[in-house]
């Protein structure tokens, strides 16, 4: 449209009086303002560069979705603009001379995660040097991303469901029966006089025992994993729940040389499940002290961070291989030969019940560090959490 309009102006220009031209002109600068301010509305991202990259138009998304403004933008190089590392690598290696799309994480201005698209543009042999020759098209696809996570995690719940539901139903009474014999069986050899058989029975009664109770304990986690989550809230003081964990597990801190290192600001108070919260913070902490064979040191952080009480504990352990960060909350997979794999599955499902998310920070040989969120709240969101059932009229 501003091309024809161009060469309207341009056929006609020897006869052109001085009122004609002006008029032209006005209709061209209202065009070209009405075009911006049309890309401007929208929220996703464009740029337009020159062959050498530099940019020649940038709309207002620019500044949300990549942190520099348009005015900023205005004839810097595209590398200068693309300040995310992983993003400016991503998009400046992928080339400008053909169609690229690609999704990319990014932590700068904010973490997002983008659909970016790289569109060349035709032009004519004798463009100047300064015409556009692509596009960067840059759109915020995190709620996306985040609602198909959630659909997987629900249809791995739902598995997950069918099978507990399965197992319990199978092995769970035989299970019991085995643990009550193995518990007779050890009360009728203590009365029994000490030999050389007694003692061996003894030790084989004794593993059946602990072996049983364990393959309780797992089936007792799946069942945990899949029944919905009701929670029970009362306003209080987290800090408190910290110190009840290392007071119930003060025995096996000791017993296994973990020293605790405990530094808590001020926090206010929040609604939050004490009984689940506490559950949580044992699985995080006994994860820690697996990972501390020869003993160590775990630290445990309580800090007040805009909006958002922040739980830290960290380990000085072995640390998580990096190709194993990515399933460390998915359910089943563990590296522990007598894991269960469901550990931080709960710990992540009791967090985000809270409306709260548990992040994980590693390095192998150096330790790990896990850190919840939890939103400071002081009434009940009715939409976030579960509502009572209804009573039948009578």
């Amino acid at each position: 449209m501003y091309h024809a309009l161009s060469q309207k102006v341009l056929g006609h220009l020897p006869r052109l009086e001085r009122e004609q031209l002006e008029s032209y002109l006005s209709l061209y600068v209202a065009r070209e303002d009405l075009l911006r301010q049309i890309l401007d509305t929208m929220t996703e991202a464009v740029i337009a560069a020159a062959a050498d990259t530099t940019i020649v138009f940038a709309n207002a998304a620019v500044h949300d979705l990549l942190g520099v403004t348009a005015e900023e933008a205005q004839d810097r190089r595209l590398a200068d603009v693309l300040r995310d590392p992983a993003l400016a690598s991503r998009v400046l290696s992928a080339g400008f001379d053909a169609y690229v799309s690609l999704d990319a994480e990014v932590s700068y201005p904010r973490r997002l995660t983008l659909a970016v698209q790289v569109i060349p543009l035709q032009r004519g042999g004798n463009a100047p040097a300064d015409a556009p020759a692509f596009l960067v098209l840059c759109r915020d696809i995190t709620g996306e991303r985040s609602r198909s996570d959630e659909q997987e995690r629900a249809s791995r719940l739902e598995a997950l469901r069918l099978l507990t539901a399965g197992v319990a139903h199978e092995i769970g009474n035989p299970l019991s029966a085995i643990i009550m014999h193995a518990q007779l069986m050890n009360r009728t050899l203590g009365a029994m006089r000490a030999g050389k058989q007694i003692d061996e029975l003894k030790r084989i009664s004794g593993i059946l025992a602990d072996e049983s109770t364990r393959l309780k304990h797992i089936v007792g986690d799946f069942l945990h994993a899949v029944r919905p989550l009701s929670l029970r809230l009362r306003l209080g003081d987290v800090r408190a729940v910290v110190e009840d964990v290392f007071e119930l597990l003060y025995s096996e801190l000791t017993a296994r040389s973990v020293a605790v290192v405990k530094t808590f600001d001020a926090v206010p108070e929040t609604l939050f499940d004490a009984d689940q919260l506490r559950g949580a913070i044992i699985n995080i902490v006994r994860n820690a002290m697996d990972a501390m064979p020869r003993g160590g040191t775990i630290s445990a952080r309580v800090t007040n961070r805009a909006g958002l009480i922040e739980l830290a504990f960290a380990d000085d352990g072995c640390g998580i291989d990096r190709d194993q960060m990515a399933h460390v909350f998915t359910p089943f997979h563990t590296t522990k030969a007598d894991g269960s794999g469901l550990g931080l599955f709960l710990v992540q499902r009791i967090v985000n019940a809270h409306g709260g998310v548990v992040r994980v920070k590693s390095t192998p040989g150096q330790g790990s560090e896990f850190i919840i969120d939890l939103p400071v709240r002081v009434r009940a969101d009715r939409h976030s959490l579960p509502s009572p059932p209804r009573k039948k009229k009578p």
